[in-house]
């Protein structure tokens, strides 16, 4: 099962959260951590603390760093809607950028919009400590089925399901 899933398996019932995501070093470098799950809907929030080393020259968070962010909440929120044992890979991405963003605390809050058997469509919105938005996006995810079979295994891609 993906790592990202079984975390939010985990959590699903609001037990434990904050839980903080260690399933890649990018996601530990962000300081993510999973806030809120709604399995019903499905909808997550994660919570970033970006750090100097993601800014740009004018000290603005690069635009990669908004789209990472963006990207994490909507496959954490495709995850709650396709079966264990699948995971998902982002095969097309839209983001708006509504304002500059600074060095700081963010939220990233992201939702299902519609899951089929290959595909899932999912919308997030990016927040500020002052609850400004920053930026939003809209993603298509491909359901994948990962070629590892064990969680220790190293990993080897996915493929399409």
């Amino acid at each position: 099962m993906n790592l990202d899933q079984i975390l939010l398996r985990q959590h699903q019932s609001g037990d434990g959260l904050p839980a903080t995501v260690k399933s890649s070093a990018l996601a530990e470098s962000l300081g993510t951590k999973l806030e809120k799950i709604d399995i019903a809907g499905p909808r997550v929030e994660l919570s970033f603390v970006v750090g100097r080393q993601f800014l740009q020259a004018e000290d603005v968070v690069h635009g990669g760093m908004v789209a990472t962010m963006l990207d994490f909440a909507m496959a954490y929120a495709a995850l709650l809607a396709i079966p264990d044992g699948l995971s998902v890979a982002t095969i097309n991405m839209n983001i708006s950028c509504l304002r500059s963003a600074r060095q700081g605390h963010f939220r990233a809050v992201a939702e299902v919009e519609r899951c089929g058997k290959t595909v899932v469509f999912a919308r997030a919105q990016l927040l500020d400590r002052e609850n400004k938005a920053v930026a939003t996006a809209v993603s298509s995810l491909a359901i994948v089925t990962p070629r590892r079979k064990q969680i220790n295994e190293p990993f080897a891609g996915a493929e399409i399901a």
